[in-house]
């Protein structure tokens, strides 16, 4: 990061090599989607790159460029709920399909692999408030220590404390009312 604060750009590379798998991760798990997620992780690095001469050297990079991560990774998200909200879905039509173009069912071999029981859990965890669920993906998809996420989100770790107790107690509500 020293070498990118002093506008050596062939210092990019090597951060983004320590860094894009995990930055990934991060994005995938707010975002849902593989080419969203790659953009962010993209722009991550970015505003990295113009913001590197603001960054204080005496702070953790990791906790850094997760945070740009999380926050761009919510802006996107937010968008995107936004875009939804505005775009009213077609009618239904009352009409007969093709049934040549309507697709074929999937095997029991793809409903046995849990697809089902992944949509419950991205679903649950979507429905949590921005905060829990920042805390609740970088306990548990990036496995960060408490103090690393309360440093990452500049949170005590009190709050993050409670707040990741409060995910859970949702998810379990959530996906336990899912099952009755």
């Amino acid at each position: 990061m020293q070498r990118l604060a002093r506008g050596e750009r062939d210092a990019l590379g090597p951060l983004m090599e320590r860094h894009h798998r995990r930055l990934f991760r991060i994005a995938l798990s707010y975002l849902r989607d593989v080419d969203e997620a790659m953009d962010a992780v993209q722009e991550t690095f970015v505003k990295a790159y113009q913001a590197a001469a603001r960054w204080d050297p005496v702070s953790e990079v990791a906790p850094w460029l997760s945070r740009i991560a999380v926050n761009h990774s919510i802006d996107i998200y937010r968008r995107r709920r936004r875009r939804q909200r505005s775009e009213a879905p077609m009618p239904e039509a009352t009409t007969d399909h093709d049934d040549r173009w309507r697709a074929a069912d999937p095997s029991p071999e793809s409903e046995a692999s849990g697809r089902e029981v992944g949509q419950r859990i991205a679903a649950a965890l979507q429905s949590l408030p921005e905060r829990q669920r920042a805390i609740f993906v970088l306990r548990h998809y990036d496995e960060r220590s408490l103090p690393e996420i309360a440093d990452t989100l500049g949170m005590s770790l009190g709050t993050v404390k409670s707040s990741l107790h409060r995910a859970i107690a949702r998810l379990r509500e959530r996906l336990g009312s899912a099952t009755a």
